[in-house]
């Protein structure tokens, strides 16, 4: 038996002082080198993306930091699934609607 899986990697909670300054928009985080998982993929619920930047924390410290975006454009429903079934049925209702008068 196969099971589809996943290698994640963590990040670190945010900067709770540069999410409190952002109003709870730029969540912060640090890479966590020495945490890699492997999921089961059934279990991904949400996917996004962590982008590098190089902010100046309140603390006055500036790192190398990631902050997180969500919804990068990569649907998980269709993952590894070549099309969407969804664009079949679009298409034979637009060729339904073509051949009516």
């Amino acid at each position: 038996m196969f099971i589809n899986v996943a290698v994640i990697a963590l990040y670190s909670l945010s900067d709770k002082d540069l999410l409190e300054l952002s109003s709870h928009t730029v969540a912060s985080c640090t890479y966590e080198q020495d945490d890699i998982r492997v999921i089961n993929m059934k279990t991904i619920t949400e996917v996004i993306v962590m982008v590098p930047h190089c902010p100046r924390l309140p603390s006055g410290v500036q790192e190398n930091r990631y902050f997180m975006a969500e919804k990068p454009g990569l649907d998980i429903a269709t993952f590894g699934i070549p099309g969407d079934p969804r664009d079949v049925e679009d298409e034979e209702d637009d060729n339904h609607n073509d051949n009516t008068v």
